[in-house]
């Protein structure tokens, strides 16, 4: 096995078949629903409901408003785990400029990910939190929130090191979430419920 300087990823994920890889990216996927590559699967789900959206607007204006970073949304990240959509990305003015729709992270500061408030949609709020999770700090990226609101709380996960984040530390909804490096500040989520 040949090891990868720190911080290099693979310019296709090892396990991700090309035929499936093709399949995904040429997936026309009907409105209202949207496709991510997810452990060897293409997952279609469909987009979320007004409080989900909600919570996401409260989080883009505290990256604005906080750390003058902007919340992107409806694009695909390369993980060496997969290729995820979030339902945001946290990252400089700029970083996606002159992108294609799927990208390394490279920039990305931050992924979120909030779950659906559907008792019945339990898979999704699990492929955030295990498998997605897992793709994001594969891809190093520095922090990765979790919004679940089946659970009630927020988390946030920080120092990743293969595919685990090493740190997190959770709030139930209405309290104060510190956020750690390269943030280092607190998130409100009382907009959360």
């Amino acid at each position: 096995m040949t090891a990868m300087p720190d911080g290099a990823m693979p310019e296709e994920p090892s396990f991700v078949r090309e035929d499936l890889r093709e399949a995904f990216a040429a997936l026309e996927v009907m409105p209202g629903f949207r496709a991510e590559l997810i452990d060897g699967e293409i997952i279609v789900s469909p987009t979320p409901d007004g409080q989900h959206e909600t919570i996401v607007v409260a989080i883009y204006d505290w990256l604005r408003d906080t750390h003058d970073l902007r919340l992107h949304s409806n694009l695909t990240l390369i993980s060496p785990e997969g290729e995820y959509v979030p339902d945001g990305i946290a990252a400089p003015k700029g970083t996606f400029a002159g992108r294609d729709w799927h990208s390394k992270p490279d920039g990305v500061v931050m992924v979120v990910e909030v779950t659906s408030g559907r008792r019945g949609d339990r898979k999704g709020a699990e492929r955030d939190r295990g498998p997605k999770r897992q793709g994001y700090a594969a891809a190093d990226i520095p922090l990765y929130l979790l919004i679940d609101r089946l659970e009630g709380k927020a988390t946030i996960f920080s120092e990743p090191r293969g595919n685990e984040y090493t740190h997190s530390a959770s709030v139930a909804f209405g309290e104060d979430l510190p956020i750690p490096t390269p943030l280092e500040s607190v998130l409100p989520t009382d907009e959360f419920f």
